[in-house]
């Protein structure tokens, strides 16, 4: 179907009770904004469900894009703790052709995730493709799904060439600027399309005894790459030739990356990381996957003060309070996650945009 336009126990814990928190995405009422701004686009956002004969892993999300109306969109008041992003539904897009990126969500999370980026990037002439991965998303956990993990990566591959194929979107599309990000589960999601590869051997060098990173356990608990058969689908390159950028936001996984891949990667990465590292080491994770790119190849920030769930969206000033009390443990999804949020997303679109623009 086209798109109509006209401790990682409490990690996975947060990504679901927050969900439940949300009874609602966009409200279908618009009204003129009090922000009148002169960024050149409005958010514009549709269903997108992706038609194509993969009829054993269907694949929905939304799709965010620039409309002719930047001063028209709404912000839904339905979710207990998160803020909605600002978006015009089925808005009228704006003419021309425009850079898509695809975005892949963090482990059990989902679209909603980052819909305050797709919102944020389409007001400044982007098209942003996010679909729920099945097996290893909020609503679409299931363990044979989430152990063939080296679906993920073929997952963004697919939305590429529906939307180049799609009537309604190829029309839209500059081919020549098809860029991927990815936060944490999804930041090691578009690496493999960058031409990282996973490696069996290291998973089982640094897999065993003491003091393990996190994706270890991760993996385990998916039954990631058990067999003779999945260890030959892990170590498959998914290198998705039509990318030409891609951005790694906070990723968990550096450690089982082929270090002869990294140190092959072609083209350009952004290596967003957290200093506050209070979800993943940054010295095996961001700062491990820096070092090992080519040097004329990556940007590495580390984000000032910045936590792990900053790359999602913003949350009330009373979120926290809320989460303490009804989900104990998983108000750490909105520490310093109001004001101080909104200061990074600000930074991190502003690094963002830098690094895409020609």
């Amino acid at each position: 179907m086209s798109p109509h336009l006209p401790g990682w126990h409490s990690y996975t814990r947060t990504f679901l009770s927050a969900a439940i928190l949300v009874a609602g995405f966009i409200e279908p009422v618009l009204s003129q904004a009090q922000d009148t701004s002169a960024l050149p686009y409005g958010p514009g956002v549709t269903s997108l469900t992706i038609g194509d004969d993969r009829q054993d892993r269907p694949l929905a999300g939304d799709l965010w894009y620039p409309t002719q109306t930047p001063k028209l969109f709404s912000q839904a008041d339905k979710s207990k703790v998160w803020q909605m992003a600002a978006a015009d539904p089925d808005g009228k897009p704006a003419d021309g052709r425009f850079p898509l990126l695809v975005l892949s969500h963090g482990m059990y999370g989902n679209t909603f995730n980052q819909a305050w980026l797709g919102s944020e990037l389409s007001r400044r002439g982007y098209l942003v493709a996010m679909i729920n991965h099945p097996g290893t998303s909020t609503f679409l956990r299931d363990p044979d799904q989430a152990r063939e993990l080296w679906d993920r990566p073929v997952d963004l591959s697919r939305v590429i060439t529906f939307l180049l194929e799609d009537e309604a979107t190829s029309k839209r599309i500059d081919p020549d600027r098809i860029y991927a990000a990815g936060h944490s589960l999804g930041g090691y999601t578009v690496m493999l399309l960058a031409g990282a590869k996973f490696d069996t051997e290291r998973q089982t060098a640094i897999c065993t005894g003491e003091n393990q990173p996190v994706v270890c356990g991760v993996f385990a608990g998916w039954s990631v790459a058990e067999t003779a058969a999945d260890r030959k689908q892990m170590s498959v390159s998914r290198k998705d030739s039509r990318v030409r950028k891609v951005i790694s936001m906070d990723l968990g996984g550096t450690p089982l990356f082929s270090e002869e891949s990294l140190h092959a990667i072609d083209i350009p990465v952004l290596v967003l990381g957290s200093e506050r590292a209070d979800m993943l080491n940054q010295e095996v994770e961001s700062r491990a996957l820096a070092a090992a790119l080519p040097a004329s190849m990556v940007h590495h920030l580390e984000l000032e003060d910045a936590g792990h769930f900053d790359f999602m969206g913003v949350c009330k000033p009373e979120a926290f309070e809320i989460l303490k009390e009804e989900e104990p443990g998983d108000e750490i999804v909105c520490v310093k996650g109001s004001r101080e949020r909104e200061q990074q997303h600000g930074r991190i679109v502003a690094e963002i945009l830098d690094f895409l623009e020609p």
